[in-house]
């Protein structure tokens, strides 16, 4: 009995729950469907003792925080590319500049091309070879090769930079030395000074490019190694050796790949390699070389040219010794040089001789000198005495600062 009691209280109840909600009468059709039934989402429980809906939760995860996102930091602006200054046409009669060596001679001339784009009065004459070296001179022996080139192009003034490719065993007579050894270094420090005695032969202003650092220890260690043997015989030889380590180096004088340009500007300056240099890097490169160069010959727009013309015509002979000279200039006596004259600066114009002189009479009509007895060209035989010519009027005897008359000389054969 009490079952059936409680089963009829329940159905009572959800009799009540699932009573639809009757609409008045007065409402049309119309109206009752514009108006939203509110969705009820409690459970059975909450419907009868109260209480709001439960929320949803993520299945995983747990509850969902939400996290302020934090302002993102203003990366430094990177600066813009290098431009490439275009090349200025060159005067004719512009200033040489012979750069030789290997491939950081090629961006030291890429660089001063840049430096003096705009100044048609100086010229970069490139001649570097990226492979060479004085280690391998099977590659370019720049003790034969440079004098031809000096005689050839008779340049102004010349910058080198030799080293980065000699961090290699030095071959000779069926053996090998390995770098710094006693035998390499003989060997080297030779072909070096031979490579400066012609430049000072040559006797016009070099330049020599000291090694930069390298990224791997041992390489920057090589490199500092080689600056220890070009400085005191670039020196000796009268040259510059334009010392650029600290300027791709940190404090502590260790290689570094980024650093301010010419400009102040931090921009990358070596290659992913750690040897070679950047379009930056070389500029920074030149920029020391053309620094020193203004400064040791007045080279540049606004300057003072503190440099002689080269005479044309010198060139540097090397005998079968191996010793070396300089010879010339070689002037034609027949063929003057263009513009050279005869006349004193300053000096009044020579009047044109008259057909009664005797310089018109001799150069002109071609008559002879008149003959004179007992000149050198009198062969009149037997030889006839010397003419004398007395002066009609003796002049007046010189008095020495006391007064006393100095006594004069006297013709030979005249008597007293």
């Amino acid at each position: 009995m009490l079952r059936r009691f409680l089963v009829a209280f329940l159905i009572a109840i959800f009799g009540l729950v699932s009573v639809p909600v009757t609409v008045p009468h007065f409402q049309t059709e119309a109206v009752a469907q514009t108006k939203k039934v509110k969705r009820d989402d409690r459970s059975l429980l909450q419907r009868l003792f109260g209480g709001k809906p439960r929320q949803e939760r993520p299945l995983f995860g747990g509850s969902k925080i939400i996290r302020k996102l934090k302002p993102k930091k203003k990366t430094p602006r990177e600066p813009a590319a290098v431009p490439i200054i275009e090349v200025q046409t060159k005067n004719p009669d512009a200033r040489k500049v012979l750069v030789i060596g290997d491939f950081i001679a090629g961006g030291v001339a890429w660089g001063l091309e840049q430096a003096f784009a705009n100044e048609p009065k100086i010229v970069i004459v490139d001649k570097s070879d990226a492979n060479s070296g004085l280690v391998r001179i099977d590659q370019t022996d720049w003790n034969t090769l440079l004098p031809a080139q000096l005689n050839e192009l008779q340049p102004d003034l010349v910058v080198v930079a030799l080293g980065a490719n000699d961090r290699q065993q030095m071959r000779g007579d069926n053996a090998r030395s390995a770098i710094r050894s006693n035998s390499w270094e003989a060997a080297y420090t030779q072909r070096l000074s031979g490579l400066t005695d012609t430049l000072k032969l040559y006797g016009r202003p070099f330049f020599w490019v000291g090694a930069a650092p390298m990224r791997q220890t041992q390489a920057a260690a090589d490199m500092n190694y080689l600056n220890d043997l070009f400085k005191p015989r670039v020196d000796r030889a009268g040259g510059h050796f334009v010392d650029v380590w600290s300027g791709f180096a940190n404090e502590e004088g260790r290689y570094i790949t980024s650093g301010p340009d010419v400009e102040g500007q931090t921009r990358q300056l070596r290659t992913g390699d750690g040897i070679n240099f950047t379009r930056a890097g070389r500029l920074k490169l030149a920029f020391y070389v053309e620094r020193e160069i203004r400064r040791q010959t007045g080279f540049g727009s606004g300057g003072v040219d503190l440099l002689a013309t080269v005479t044309q015509g010198n060139q540097i002979e090397i005998a079968p010794d191996g010793t070396k000279r300089l010879v010339g200039p070689i002037i034609s006596l027949n063929n003057p040089l263009p513009g050279s004259s005869g006349e004193l600066a300053g000096a009044t114009p020579p009047t044109a001789p008259t057909e009664e002189s005797l310089q018109f009479k001799v150069i002109v009509k071609g008559e002879a000198l008149p003959e004179i007895a007992g000149r050198v060209d009198d062969f009149v035989w037997p030889p006839r005495p010397a003419a004398v010519v007395i002066p009609a009027k003796a002049p007046e005897p010189l008095a020495d600062a006391g007064g006393a008359p100095i006594p004069q000389a006297r013709p030979e054969g005249v008597a007293n």
